[in-house]
């Protein structure tokens, strides 16, 4: 087999465009002999242009066709035949003037013989132009073109053959018989082993929109859950069980139900609220006690016998008659994080159900995110068929959409229940996580200040798209934050359940932080996971397992982990990190994205909204879409004018239409 520098099955690389990865895909196949280097860059002296640095997404070399130096080029093409310009067209049928790519190869080829010969290698150099999603018959006759070059679709089904051909368009048999050369590339292209740093802008960009397909997925389920009156819906975390929840909640409301949506955490609570709309109940588990004047956890001053009796029989029964002498009743009762609620306050929740019979209740959980209780005190997991009051038939839900597969197969070590083996899969490939070991508080600090000054300064994500995560209060005085008002220039701000019911919960300036328990359920493009060390558990205890769990599937895209050196935990991450597969192919820029839309801004009022006239008309109904300014305001859009170009994807909500995931369209610009 032919060797690839770098090895998608060893490691991650970053593909610029999907052309780019059906040709790496293709030279896989190659027969032994071959060598293939992808994206090389090439810094050199040009005598007359000074210092010159280029990347050739291809190197091809075999001993016995020499150098081979290939120009990819993805999408649809178009030459205007009067000028020999060349234009790339786009997703949506418009035009961008581009490189001719035939002298583009050209120049590739000489600057990398010039490289050679500076380097005393003397090996035959030929160049060529692919074009992996066009078919070379679709190519006219042209003087810019040359037909012995030019690699299609069909060139590549027969790859090997066309690069010997290359190679003997270019050189005679004789200039064919060479020293074997490629321990010298390699010593040149490949030299000493290192790791990038991951291109998260662009990454982000590329895979956010993919992320946020997970709730057109779920649109499917609602029919088939609706069907039944009671069910349990479980999957781990990242499978989209509040993105359904949330749907179901919707479509019952609009079938004129009353709707209660319960959650355990007050932050969770506050961010379905600003997202779910008008009329339908939010409220924290609670919250709702507090409103029947009951705390379920806390023991009242009449309270004369012990705590635990007071949580698993006072309380609830209390909360119980308190529920039963109002008013208050529901026609849906839905139950996220349901592996949050005690057992013993099952009783007083049903009592919310307008009908005990008629009455839907669904109940979302995962077995392994058991923080707050759940189980009792040893338990190895959280068992639903004792707890629920639901039949134990369950829904599953098997594909995890929020996680790469490298944060997935390394969070799912700390995952405890006996279904553990029954892991959702997620096939969007990414960076693996990083873990960072510091031996004090001083230089925890430091390597967090550093990396969060890293990320928002040289790899372009905004501050808003991190999340620093606690394993304890970080105000405590034994946290490594302890004290700290700010972090690289960037004021650190306790994300609270007034804070997360604004579409954008940090302001300019601030990064936000959270305890690990407090952010269930939520999620974050990039996560920093700190004072887990100081979290006097061992990593194997059932509740800081646990804890791990929900820290590290809290990242949709990358995770940095913190922990201290000789820590009992970093043994843990250490064999989890080495058992996760590094490779990955991950596809930047990709020509399209699943599910968006184009259009023009024909109208917009900052204050109220605007709306969007479509590219392309939906099925002969749909012409224009609206968007609202928290929408803009997330994608960091702040002006708009008449004829603008944006980019986003469709949402429909109570008989709305709107634009979601919005981003201004580069290629108009």
């Amino acid at each position: 087999m032919a060797v690839l520098h770098p090895d998608v099955k060893k490691t991650e690389v970053a593909f610029p465009s999907q052309a780019e990865e059906i040709v790496y895909r293709l030279a896989e196949t190659l027969p032994d002999g071959w060598r293939i280097y992808h994206s090389v860059t090439l810094s050199m002296k040009d005598e007359r242009e000074g210092v010159k640095d280029g990347e050739i997404d291809f190197v091809f070399y075999h001993p016995a066709h020499g150098v081979i130096v290939v120009e990819v080029k993805g999408g649809r093409i178009s030459l205007d035949g009067q000028t020999g310009s060349f234009y790339s067209l786009n997703r949506h049928g418009r035009s961008f003037h581009i490189k001719n790519p035939f002298q583009q190869a050209i120049v590739w080829r000489n600057r990398f013989v010039r490289f050679l010969r500076a380097n005393n290698i003397n090996v035959p150099v030929s160049h060529a132009v692919c074009f992996p999603q066009v078919d070379e018959s679709e190519f006219p006759v042209h003087a810019t073109i040359e037909p012995s070059v030019l690699l299609g679709r069909r060139g590549l089904e027969q790859l090997e053959a066309f690069l010997r051909g290359v190679a003997r368009s270019f050189h005679r048999e004789d200039f064919l018989k060479f020293r074997d050369v490629a321990n010298e590339l390699d010593r040149l292209l490949i030299g000493t082993t290192f790791e990038s740093k991951p291109m998260l802008r662009e990454y982000i960009d590329t895979h956010e929109a993919a992320v946020s397909e997970s709730d057109l997925m779920h649109d499917v389920l609602v029919s088939p859950v609706t069907g039944v009156p009671r069910l349990g819906i479980e999957g781990e975390a990242g499978t989209g069980k509040t993105i359904l929840a949330m749907t179901l909640a919707r479509y019952f409301r609009d079938q004129g139900e009353r709707v209660l949506y319960l959650v355990s955490s007050p932050l969770l609570a506050a961010r379905i609220s600003s997202e779910m709309g008008d009329g339908i109940d939010v409220l924290g588990v609670q919250e709702l006690a507090a409103k029947h004047s009951v705390n379920l956890l806390v023991t009242p001053t009449d309270w004369s016998q012990t705590p635990k009796d007071y949580v698993q029989v006072e309380a609830p029964e209390r909360l119980r008659k308190s529920i039963e002498a109002s008013d208050t009743r529901y026609g849906v009762l839905i139950v996220d994080e349901a592996q949050d609620i005690q057992p013993y306050w099952w009783v007083a929740l049903e009592a919310l159900l307008e009908n005990k019979d008629t009455s839907r209740l669904y109940t979302f959980f995962d077995r392994d995110q058991g923080v707050f209780g759940g189980s009792d005190e040893g338990d190895s997991g959280y068992k639903p068929e004792d707890t629920l009051p639901v039949p134990a038939n369950f829904m599953r839900l098997e594909r995890n959409y929020r996680n790469t597969r490298q944060i997935s197969d390394f969070s799912r070590g700390f995952r405890r229940s006996s279904q553990s083996h029954m892991a959702a899969t997620s096939d969007r490939a990414g960076y693996m996580p990083v873990l960072i070991r510091y031996k004090d508080a001083a230089d925890a600090k430091a390597k967090i200040t550093e990396l969060v000054r890293e990320l928002t300064d040289e790899r372009g994500v905004r501050e808003d798209e991190i999340v620093l995560l606690s394993g304890r209060a970080p105000e405590n005085k034994d946290s490594i934050l302890s004290g700290t008002e700010t972090l690289a220039g960037l004021r650190v701000t306790k994300l609270t359940a007034d804070r997360l019911r604004n579409a954008l919960p940090t302001n300019a300036g601030e990064i936000g932080i959270s305890t690990i328990a407090s952010f269930k359920g939520l999620e974050s493009k990039v996560v920093i996971a700190f004072n887990l060390s100081e979290y006097n558990m061992a990593p194997e205890h059932p509740i800081m397992s646990s804890l791990l769990y929900v820290a590290m599937t809290r990242a949709k895209h990358m995770l940095y982990v913190l922990v201290k050196e000789g820590d009992a935990k970093d043994v843990v991450f250490t064999r989890l990190y080495k058992s996760v597969d590094r490779g990955a192919a991950l596809v930047l820029n990709a020509e399209d994205r699943a599910g968006e839309r184009s259009g023009s801004v024909v109208h917009f009022n900052p204050e109220r909204a605007g709306i969007i006239a479509l590219d392309t008309v939906d099925g002969g109904s749909l012409h224009t879409v609206l968007m609202f300014g928290p929408d803009l305001r997330r994608a960091g859009i702040h002006a708009l004018k008449r004829d603008d170009r944006l980019v986003f994807r469709v949402r429909s909500e109570g008989g709305i239409v709107f634009a979601v995931d919005i981003r201004k369209d580069d290629e108009s610009a």
